[in-house]
């Protein structure tokens, strides 16, 4: 072989070495870069799950303490409501009825962390149950929580509040309400569908939808505890 044919394959053959070794590094610095990528959006995934959890502990301990609340005082009610109708004379032991027909049940909900997990994208969760039952919890059922809780203080504040300040003495929100005369309110066909409608609402909006919130975060709270291993 004559020598510029010699130089010219070595020229040739060094060239494709170079070209191979340059797209072997870019591939090797993409390969990096992916893997980096997916490290640090695990990351984030791992940080935004942990104050999702967080905040839902605090939720439900919440939520069980309101049905605790809600269950002990909605038979009080319900009592209530059965005595006026049964008739009778009055009874101290009234008061404490009465009382638990007068105030607000309210809770507050904590939305921060999914509201931070929305403006980031709620894709960025890859297990898919957990991401819907993240969003039916905050969505679905604390809206209904919400809602619930806005209409009971309706119902208490602008319906309740002006008959009991008129007709009761020493008020107790949930726990005590003496009548001034309670004669006249037993024998008022208005304040019985006050506290029928106070009971409808309670049952509805309240004692319906707080079981099924407790549920499913717990479910929830599960499926965070696996993924957060």
């Amino acid at each position: 072989m004559r020598p510029e044919k010699l130089i010219h394959s070595l020229n040739w053959r060094y060239a494709m070495g170079e070209l191979l070794l340059i797209i072997l590094g870019i591939l090797i610095a993409l390969a990096i870069s992916d893997w980096n990528d997916r490290r640090l959006q695990h990351q984030q995934e791992q940080a935004l799950l942990r104050e999702v959890r967080t905040t839902l502990e605090a939720d439900l301990a919440e939520l069980e303490l309101r049905l605790a609340k809600l269950q002990e005082t909605l038979p009080r009610i319900e009592e209530l409501s059965r005595r006026l109708k049964t008739g009778g004379t009055y009874d101290p032991s009234l008061d404490r009825l009465f009382g638990a027909a007068y105030g607000v049940h309210g809770i507050n909900l904590n939305t921060t962390a999914y509201e931070t997990l929305k403006s980031i994208g709620l894709q960025s969760i890859t297990n898919l149950d957990l991401r819907l039952g993240i969003t039916r919890i905050f969505d679905h059922h604390y809206e209904n929580i919400l809602s619930g809780r806005d209409i009971g203080q309706g119902v208490t504040l602008d319906i309740m509040r002006p008959y009991f300040l008129e007709h009761f003495r020493d008020l107790q929100f949930l726990e005590s309400a003496t009548p001034i005369n309670y004669k006249t309110i037993a024998n008022d066909t208005y304040f019985h569908n006050m506290i029928d409608y106070r009971l409808a609402v309670l049952r509805n909006n309240q004692m319906d939808s707080y079981p099924k919130a407790i549920a499913e975060i717990r479910s929830v709270l599960g499926l965070l505890e696996k993924e957060l291993k």
